[in-house]
Protein backbone atom coordinates (compact mmCIF):
# COMPACT_ATOMS: atom_id res chain seq x y z
CA UNK A 1 0.00 0.00 0.00
CA UNK A 2 0.99 3.63 -0.39
CA UNK A 3 1.36 5.89 2.64
CA UNK A 4 -1.85 6.36 4.59
CA UNK A 5 -3.58 9.72 4.21
CA UNK A 6 -5.03 10.79 7.55
CA UNK A 7 -8.08 13.06 7.52
CA UNK A 8 -8.75 13.15 11.26
CA UNK A 9 -7.22 13.61 14.71
CA UNK A 10 -3.94 11.84 13.93
CA UNK A 11 -3.02 14.37 11.24
CA UNK A 12 0.41 15.05 12.73
CA UNK A 13 1.51 11.51 11.79
CA UNK A 14 0.56 11.88 8.13
CA UNK A 15 3.06 12.16 5.30
CA UNK A 16 1.02 13.65 2.47
CA UNK A 17 0.03 16.82 0.69
CA UNK A 18 -1.97 19.34 2.73
CA UNK A 19 -4.57 19.39 -0.06
CA UNK A 20 -5.42 15.75 0.74
CA UNK A 21 -6.28 16.07 4.42
CA UNK A 22 -8.69 17.46 6.97
CA UNK A 23 -6.61 19.54 9.35
CA UNK A 24 -8.95 19.18 12.32
CA UNK A 25 -9.55 22.95 12.47
CA UNK A 26 -11.31 24.02 9.28
CA UNK A 27 -12.51 22.68 5.93
CA UNK A 28 -9.47 23.54 3.83
CA UNK A 29 -9.14 20.98 1.03
CA UNK A 30 -12.89 20.35 0.91
CA UNK A 31 -15.67 21.87 -1.23
CA UNK A 32 -19.31 22.15 -0.19
CA UNK A 33 -22.02 21.51 -2.78
CA UNK A 34 -25.56 22.52 -1.77
CA UNK A 35 -28.90 21.99 -3.49
CA UNK A 36 -31.09 24.79 -2.19
CA UNK A 37 -34.14 23.34 -3.93
CA UNK A 38 -34.23 20.75 -1.11
CA UNK A 39 -33.82 22.76 2.08
CA UNK A 40 -35.39 20.56 4.77
CA UNK A 41 -35.74 23.44 7.23
CA UNK A 42 -32.47 25.17 6.36
CA UNK A 43 -31.57 28.24 8.41
CA UNK A 44 -28.77 30.50 7.22
CA UNK A 45 -28.05 31.29 10.87
CA UNK A 46 -26.50 27.83 11.30
CA UNK A 47 -23.79 26.67 8.86
CA UNK A 48 -24.44 23.43 7.01
CA UNK A 49 -20.85 22.27 7.57
CA UNK A 50 -18.54 23.14 10.45
CA UNK A 51 -15.72 21.70 12.52
CA UNK A 52 -16.49 21.01 16.19
CA UNK A 53 -13.94 19.43 18.57
CA UNK A 54 -11.94 17.99 15.67
CA UNK A 55 -14.97 16.47 13.93
CA UNK A 56 -16.73 17.50 10.71
CA UNK A 57 -20.34 18.32 11.56
CA UNK A 58 -23.37 18.85 9.33
CA UNK A 59 -26.87 20.02 10.20
CA UNK A 60 -28.21 18.01 7.25
CA UNK A 61 -29.71 21.05 5.52
CA UNK A 62 -29.81 22.03 2.75
CA UNK A 63 -29.25 18.73 0.95
CA UNK A 64 -25.83 18.36 -0.66
CA UNK A 65 -22.38 17.09 0.20
CA UNK A 66 -18.87 18.04 1.24
CA UNK A 67 -16.29 16.58 -1.13
CA UNK A 68 -12.53 16.41 -1.23
CA UNK A 69 -10.94 18.77 -3.72
CA UNK A 70 -8.75 15.87 -4.72
CA UNK A 71 -10.72 13.82 -7.25
CA UNK A 72 -8.48 10.89 -8.24
CA UNK A 73 -9.06 8.37 -5.44
CA UNK A 74 -9.21 4.96 -7.14
CA UNK A 75 -8.43 1.85 -5.08
CA UNK A 76 -8.39 2.56 -1.34
CA UNK A 77 -9.76 1.76 2.09
CA UNK A 78 -11.67 4.55 3.80
CA UNK A 79 -12.26 4.40 7.57
CA UNK A 80 -14.47 6.89 9.37
CA UNK A 81 -16.39 7.18 12.63
CA UNK A 82 -19.81 8.84 12.59
CA UNK A 83 -22.64 9.57 15.02
CA UNK A 84 -25.97 11.44 15.08
CA UNK A 85 -25.35 14.49 17.25
CA UNK A 86 -28.93 15.78 17.58
CA UNK A 87 -32.36 14.32 16.79
CA UNK A 88 -33.97 14.97 13.40
CA UNK A 89 -37.18 13.67 11.86
CA UNK A 90 -35.27 11.06 9.82
CA UNK A 91 -31.55 10.65 10.57
CA UNK A 92 -30.10 10.29 7.07
CA UNK A 93 -26.70 10.79 5.51
CA UNK A 94 -24.13 8.87 3.50
CA UNK A 95 -20.53 8.57 2.41
CA UNK A 96 -19.76 8.91 -1.30
CA UNK A 97 -16.76 7.28 -2.98
CA UNK A 98 -15.47 7.64 -6.55
CA UNK A 99 -17.52 10.79 -7.02
CA UNK A 100 -16.76 11.38 -10.68
CA UNK A 101 -19.29 13.96 -11.84
CA UNK A 102 -21.50 16.72 -10.44
CA UNK A 103 -25.06 16.57 -11.72
CA UNK A 104 -26.52 19.88 -10.59
CA UNK A 105 -28.37 18.45 -7.58
CA UNK A 106 -27.57 16.68 -4.32
CA UNK A 107 -27.03 13.34 -6.12
CA UNK A 108 -23.77 13.18 -8.12
CA UNK A 109 -22.37 10.29 -10.15
CA UNK A 110 -20.76 8.12 -7.46
CA UNK A 111 -21.21 5.17 -5.11
CA UNK A 112 -22.96 5.88 -1.82
CA UNK A 113 -22.63 3.94 1.41
CA UNK A 114 -25.97 4.65 3.06
CA UNK A 115 -25.98 5.83 6.70
CA UNK A 116 -29.74 6.31 7.14
CA UNK A 117 -30.61 5.07 10.63
CA UNK A 118 -31.74 1.46 10.31
CA UNK A 119 -30.37 1.07 6.75
CA UNK A 120 -26.65 1.64 7.18
CA UNK A 121 -24.46 0.01 4.51
CA UNK A 122 -27.03 -0.24 1.77
CA UNK A 123 -24.99 0.71 -1.30
CA UNK A 124 -26.32 2.97 -4.03
CA UNK A 125 -24.95 3.46 -7.53
CA UNK A 126 -25.98 7.07 -8.14
CA UNK A 127 -26.20 9.11 -11.31
CA UNK A 128 -25.67 6.13 -13.61
CA UNK A 129 -22.83 4.50 -11.64
CA UNK A 130 -23.50 0.80 -12.27
CA UNK A 131 -23.57 -2.19 -9.88
CA UNK A 132 -23.74 -5.81 -11.07
CA UNK A 133 -27.12 -7.47 -10.64
CA UNK A 134 -28.94 -4.25 -9.74
CA UNK A 135 -31.15 -2.57 -12.33
CA UNK A 136 -31.95 1.11 -11.74
CA UNK A 137 -35.64 1.95 -11.42
CA UNK A 138 -35.26 4.06 -14.53
CA UNK A 139 -32.47 4.65 -17.08
CA UNK A 140 -29.92 7.32 -16.26
CA UNK A 141 -30.73 10.66 -17.86
CA UNK A 142 -28.15 13.47 -17.36
CA UNK A 143 -31.01 15.97 -17.59
CA UNK A 144 -32.69 14.26 -14.61
CA UNK A 145 -30.03 13.70 -11.90
CA UNK A 146 -32.45 11.69 -9.72
CA UNK A 147 -32.63 8.97 -12.37
CA UNK A 148 -30.32 5.98 -12.68
CA UNK A 149 -30.15 4.94 -9.00
CA UNK A 150 -29.18 1.30 -8.35
CA UNK A 151 -29.66 0.03 -4.77
CA UNK A 152 -27.93 -3.01 -3.24
CA UNK A 153 -29.32 -3.89 0.21
CA UNK A 154 -27.04 -4.78 3.10
CA UNK A 155 -27.22 -8.40 4.27
CA UNK A 156 -28.26 -9.63 7.71
CA UNK A 157 -29.21 -7.73 10.84
CA UNK A 158 -27.90 -4.22 11.33
CA UNK A 159 -24.70 -3.69 13.32
CA UNK A 160 -25.48 -0.03 13.96
CA UNK A 161 -25.01 1.37 17.46
CA UNK A 162 -27.78 3.30 19.27
CA UNK A 163 -28.49 6.92 18.40
CA UNK A 164 -25.71 9.23 19.62
CA UNK A 165 -22.97 6.58 19.84
CA UNK A 166 -19.99 6.50 17.50
CA UNK A 167 -20.05 3.93 14.68
CA UNK A 168 -16.95 2.83 12.79
CA UNK A 169 -17.44 2.45 9.04
CA UNK A 170 -14.91 0.98 6.61
CA UNK A 171 -15.36 1.12 2.85
CA UNK A 172 -12.86 -0.68 0.65
CA UNK A 173 -12.95 -0.18 -3.11
CA UNK A 174 -10.64 -2.21 -5.32
CA UNK A 175 -11.15 -2.48 -9.05
CA UNK A 176 -14.83 -3.23 -9.65
CA UNK A 177 -15.57 -4.32 -6.05
CA UNK A 178 -16.79 -2.44 -2.96
CA UNK A 179 -16.91 -3.97 0.54
CA UNK A 180 -18.66 -2.16 3.39
CA UNK A 181 -17.97 -3.00 7.06
CA UNK A 182 -19.77 -1.45 10.05
CA UNK A 183 -18.48 -1.88 13.60
CA UNK A 184 -16.43 -4.90 12.54
CA UNK A 185 -19.25 -6.66 10.66
CA UNK A 186 -19.11 -7.01 6.86
CA UNK A 187 -22.53 -5.69 5.78
CA UNK A 188 -22.31 -5.45 2.00
CA UNK A 189 -20.19 -6.54 -0.95
CA UNK A 190 -20.97 -5.36 -4.48
CA UNK A 191 -19.26 -5.90 -7.81
CA UNK A 192 -19.44 -4.44 -11.28
CA UNK A 193 -18.41 -0.87 -10.37
CA UNK A 194 -17.93 1.04 -13.60
CA UNK A 195 -16.69 4.32 -12.12
CA UNK A 196 -13.04 3.77 -11.17
CA UNK A 197 -11.84 7.12 -9.77
CA UNK A 198 -13.24 10.18 -8.09
CA UNK A 199 -13.55 12.31 -4.97
CA UNK A 200 -14.67 11.24 -1.50
CA UNK A 201 -17.65 13.07 0.01
CA UNK A 202 -19.82 13.29 3.12
CA UNK A 203 -23.53 13.78 2.56
CA UNK A 204 -25.99 16.32 3.94
CA UNK A 205 -29.42 14.70 3.66
CA UNK A 206 -31.55 15.70 6.62
CA UNK A 207 -29.57 14.07 9.44
CA UNK A 208 -27.45 16.01 11.93
CA UNK A 209 -24.29 13.90 11.85
CA UNK A 210 -20.63 14.20 12.83
CA UNK A 211 -17.62 12.50 11.21
CA UNK A 212 -14.21 11.98 12.82
CA UNK A 213 -11.02 9.94 12.45
CA UNK A 214 -11.21 9.71 8.66
CA UNK A 215 -8.32 7.77 7.10
CA UNK A 216 -7.67 6.84 3.50
CA UNK A 217 -5.15 4.09 2.75
CA UNK A 218 -4.39 3.72 -0.96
Amino acid sequence: MKATVLIGAALAAAVCSAADVFNGKDLAGWTSVADHSVTGGYSAAEPTWSVVDGAIRTTGTPFGYLRTQRSDFGDFKLSVEYRWWRPTAKPNSGVFVRLAKETGCFIPTCYENQLCLGSACDVFGLGGAAIDGVVPAQPYDPAQPLSGIAKALAAGETSEKPFGEWNRLEIEVRGDTLVSTLNGVVRNRVKGLTVRKGAIALQSEGGAVEFRNLTVAE
